[in-house]
């Protein structure tokens, strides 16, 4: 799974990295203990003009179907690749509304509810994306008159972890190399089970050449943000 993550660069750094060309420019992204339900980035791509544009927007991390009535309910931040596409709170998302979300590493607990250690999983050089699914949610608490009672959410696509990253925990994110960055948030098909197989198997790819280190345990609680929380103890 995927439960904290960090974004380290601010959003122009992030959208030169990514060829993104319309974003937020106002909005700071660095966040070294981002938790489900914060505002997060998601990169996804819109036709304007019979012309391909990636686009950033911030989005609720914690999905919101169409079938969810309120914030009441625990925040749907991680959905499984292996049933995104039948499982009613994800399906009609995972169809069609696909997005990467940048992040620089994530954080994971290896071991039991009595004794866990954080790591922190990060790629040796660069940033690394998850494969996401996003969705528009109507506030029916908010008038109609409202433009914020449209929400923008999002959800992590998680898959039984890699030899490389097993031994830490048995689900990890599924990642997202450049090509399968470029085909996954292509908006002019609809997702396959094939699709998200071929995902599955280029995410274990990417795993093979992540590093991973321990780190303090203050990571635990989102009161605490600095750079401190990824530094190997």
């Amino acid at each position: 799974m995927c439960g904290r993550f960090v974004i380290a660069k601010e959003i122009s750094a992030v959208a030169d990295l990514f060829e993104v060309e319309n974003y937020p420019s106002d909005q700071k992204l660095i966040n070294y203990n981002i938790a489900p339900t914060t505002q997060v980035p998601i990169i996804l791509e819109r036709e304007i003009e019979s012309l391909p544009v990636r686009e950033i927007h911030l989005a609720r991390w914690g999905l919101m179907s169409p079938i969810t009535k309120d914030f009441s309910g625990p925040p749907l931040f991680n959905a499984r690749a292996e049933t995104v596409l039948t499982k009613p709170s994800f399906a009609e998302a995972a169809l069609s509304k696909r997005c990467a979300i940048p992040a620089s590493g994530y954080f994971e607990w290896q071991g039991t509810e009595s004794k866990k250690t954080p790591f922190f999983i990060h790629a040796p050089d660069q940033m690394i994306c998850f494969a996401g699914i996003y969705s528009w949610w109507r506030d029916e608490s908010k008038d109609v008159s409202d433009p914020s009672r449209w929400v923008l959410t999002c959800s992590i696509l998680t898959q039984d972890s890699s030899e490389n990253l097993a031994n830490i925990h048995d689900r990890s994110p599924v990642f997202l190399t450049e090509d399968g960055l470029d085909a996954w948030i292509s908006p002019d098909y609809h997702t396959t089970d094939a699709l998200i197989s071929e995902l599955q198997v280029e995410s274990n790819e990417v795993a093979s050449n992540l590093q991973f280190h321990t780190v303090s345990s203050e990571v635990g609680s989102v009161k605490n943000n600095s750079a401190e929380l990824i530094k190997k103890i």
